[in-house]
């Protein structure tokens, strides 16, 4: 997600697929990677609380970083698919937003040999013709409930308080785990240690959005 994206989108969006949420359960997802500089830390946090997540991973930026995929991938994360270059799915034609994804996928299935099925559009944005040409596709669309606006620079402090006051049981989690300028997401890489803490000190279990929706991740 970067700016202009919207806040409070649901968690998802055409799928049929039944949920069944444990009680007290957090999905959390981090978009735009991977990158050479934030996903590694976001990745070596997650590693350090035994905490799975989901990656809502950009076509070009794995192509230009395959070895974190891989890492993202052999950790036991979830794999989603965030678009080639990050545009607006509404403000392209329809076949540009299945080029969108069939190449993300393809890059995706080059390196690590897994086709995901699970879509974020870039911003959230959507309507019912993209979300009729994707679901055809076989794919679910997956959105998020609470926005931890992490991307406009916050501090730690404050993107923690933006998690923490709003999540409940079954939230989507929107984070990022690549950014444009160097210190972008130095707030996600301070506030998710305390996140994790808190959430687990109010006995919330940590899931993917496969798991939390019973949902096949891949192909």
């Amino acid at each position: 997600m970067k700016k202009g994206e919207e806040k409070g989108k649901s968690r998802y969006s055409t799928t049929e697929a039944p949920i069944r949420r444990k009680p007290k359960e957090v999905a959390l997802t981090f978009d735009d990677g991977p990158d050479h500089l934030w996903t590694p830390r976001v990745l070596d946090i997650l590693a350090q609380y035994r905490v799975k997540a989901t990656f809502m991973c950009v076509g070009q930026m794995a192509k230009y970083n395959p070895k974190i995929l891989e890492r993202i991938a052999s950790e036991g994360h979830v794999i989603g698919n965030h678009s080639w270059d990050h545009p607006y799915f509404t403000k392209i034609a329809l076949s540009a937003v299945l080029d969108q994804v069939e190449r993300t996928t393809e890059q995706i299935d080059k390196i690590i040999g897994l086709k995901p099925r699970l879509v974020r559009p870039p911003y959230g944005a959507t309507n019912e013709d993209v979300n009729r040409i994707l679901k055809a596709g076989g794919h679910e669309i997956i959105l998020w409930d609470v926005d931890s606006w992490d991307w406009k620079g916050l501090a730690g402090p404050q993107v923690a308080r933006n998690v923490l006051g709003h999540v409940g049981p079954g939230s989507v989690v929107l984070q990022h785990c690549a950014g444009t300028v160097d210190d972008t997401l130095k707030g996600t890489v301070e506030a998710l240690p305390y996140i994790i803490e808190v959430l687990c000190e109010q006995k919330y279990a940590f899931t993917t959005i496969s798991e939390m929706f019973q949902l096949e991740a891949y192909w």
